[in-house]
């Protein structure tokens, strides 16, 4: 991962056995690995290498994940989401699809965008983003409000 992350806390054993209990499944490997490092952590700005849609805003703490799990529509029955996305938009996990790792934007629920083959590919997948790398070409931007 080249996406500096901070404040974040290892998860205790016990809020993550209490997480599988009330999903009714085991989380993904690579998700608890760093789930007991980095829970709830927040990243420098970033997007995602090959899909500038997806960024992270910051990881859901797993205290908050059932909460905000109720926000997505369509999410799949084995699916839990694991960071804030711009705009109000989610990355999530689908166990059933083996702990792949999806984009869910709020304005097209119905389309679920298989983003990493799980989420250790993802954090990989995070780069940093600095606005000044982007170079406007003369007439690019017509008028600003």
């Amino acid at each position: 991962m080249t996406v500096k992350l901070q404040n974040g806390t290892p998860a205790s054993e016990e809020a993550i056995v209490a997480f599988e209990s009330g999903l009714g499944l085991r989380p993904s490997d690579s998700y608890l690995a760093f789930l007991r490092t980095q829970d709830g952590a927040e990243p420098e700005n970033n997007l995602l290498r090959g899909n500038d849609d997806v960024s992270v805003n910051g990881f859901i703490p797993l205290a908050e994940i059932m909460k905000e799990r109720r926000y997505i529509e369509n999410i799949p029955e084995k699916g839990y989401p694991v960071a804030w996305s711009a705009c109000g938009n989610y990355v999530f996990i689908d166990e059933a699809r083996n702990g792949a790792v999806f984009f869910w934007d709020h304005e097209r629920p119905e389309k679920i965008t298989e983003v990493a083959i799980n989420f250790g590919v993802f954090l990989d997948l995070l780069e940093p983003f600095d606005i000044n790398t982007i170079v406007l070409k003369p007439g690019q931007v017509k008028r600003i409000r």
